[in-house]
């Protein structure tokens, strides 16, 4: 009898099946992911895609961990020590902190469960692409709302925010929901589509950043490669401000002053912030009796949770990065892809307030840190 027959040498059920749910569809992650683009879709006053985010999670406690895995112990640690000061920056501020906390749970709940192996990384994949398909289309035709003109909205509700979700989601979905190129092409498709009517400056060029990264930069390795995405984060918020507004983005230079005065603002709050922030949900400025959320992410995470916070959500994007490293240099595409995602939350954390705290940002280190569990780096000699 060979070893791999012996009786002590049991196969592990639980791993065989989570290898069968990653080749089939899982509705119930498919359907609650389809979900997730639909941004201003409210049920008295709360996103429908909160719920559905939250229903994963629990149906996630239910589900065994792929072969006994568990959440690797930074993570752990990171996540455990970001909600614990946001709570605590909560209270001493005595400000309203449940509903934001809350959320934040929620997305340490996906970190967790894609990290464990709870989550069908198709099916996410595949539930990425069908509603973002969904919402763009929508969208052309008018339906979910129209507010900002030409630029597209709909479900997605800002066109900022909307390349933000199309930019990262999109990117995730492309590679993840399949692995056939005609399948990948025909998702990518809809998602540049989308990403170039909401046409918004720092969208495609976290769009760009990312074609980039997956055509040259993932060949680059753990150090080389991370030195290339903070040069693509850095690039964007240091581009002379008289080439953000030429050509098609000539007439932004209204919406630019208001954004400096904003992010003007942004500083002054900042400036009396102890070292846990000023509470959390409290990103929010007041310019000539009109509220308006930060538009600068990294600022807004400062705000939230001081230093501390922003430095611990960063040590989660790089935990994921690093970690798909030796993956997607040895060609990889799924893993270039989860990074690519990455740069581009850094991109577009840098022209809008809810982007290191929100949805999306979980996805993303979920999906990495699965595949990552799903597939062993196999790193030829030479690479």
């Amino acid at each position: 009898m060979s070893r791999t027959d012996s009786p002590w040498e049991l196969p592990d059920r639980t791993l065989a099946k989570a290898e069968q749910a990653d080749r089939e569809i899982r509705m119930s992650d498919f359907a609650l992911m389809a979900l997730l683009p639909f941004r201003a879709l409210e049920v008295s006053g709360y996103p429908v895609n909160e719920f559905a985010m939250a229903g994963l999670v629990v149906l996630c406690l239910f589900r065994p961990a792929r072969g006994g895995a568990r959440l690797p112990a930074l993570a752990v640690i990171v996540l455990g020590a970001l909600l614990a000061l946001l709570i605590y920056s909560g209270v001493t501020n005595d400000v309203e902190w449940t509903r934001r906390v809350g959320h934040v749970g929620i997305l340490a709940g996906l970190i967790w469960a894609g990290g464990t192996g709870r989550l069908s990384l198709r099916s996410v994949g595949a539930g990425l692409a069908a509603g973002l398909m969904a919402v763009i289309g929508l969208a052309i035709v008018g339906v979910g709302g129209d507010t900002y003109g030409d630029r597209l909205t709909g479900f997605l509700g800002d066109p900022n925010a909307g390349a933000y979700f199309i930019a990262v989601l999109g990117t995730l979905a492309i590679f993840f929901c399949d692995d056939r190129w005609k399948v990948r092409a025909a998702v990518a498709v809809p998602m540049v589509v989308g990403l170039v009517l909401c046409f918004s400056r720092t969208g495609l060029l976290a769009g760009a950043f990312v074609a980039v990264w997956v055509l040259i930069g993932r060949r680059l390795g753990t150090f080389g490669g991370a030195a290339m995405a903070a040069a693509l984060v850095w690039l964007v918020d240091n581009i002379p401000q008289g080439l953000t507004t030429v050509g098609p983005f000539s007439d932004r230079s209204g919406s630019d002053a208001l954004r400096d005065r904003i992010i003007a603002q942004e500083q002054v709050e900042l400036a009396g912030a102890p070292w846990y922030g000023n509470g959390p949900g409290t990103a929010i400025v007041n310019i000539r009796d009109l509220d308006f959320f930060f538009h600068n992410s990294y600022l807004a995470t400062r705000q939230e949770g001081g230093w501390g916070a922003l430095l611990l959500v960063l040590a989660l994007l790089v935990l994921a990065f690093v970690r798909l490293s030796d993956h997607s240099r040895a060609g990889d595409l799924v893993a270039a892809g989860a990074q690519g995602a990455i740069i581009g939350i850094g991109v577009m954390a840098i022209t809008l307030g809810e982007v290191l705290l929100d949805t999306p940002m979980a996805v993303a280190v979920a999906l990495a840190l699965g595949h990552v569990l799903q597939s062993p780096a196999e790193v030829p000699p030479d690479a």
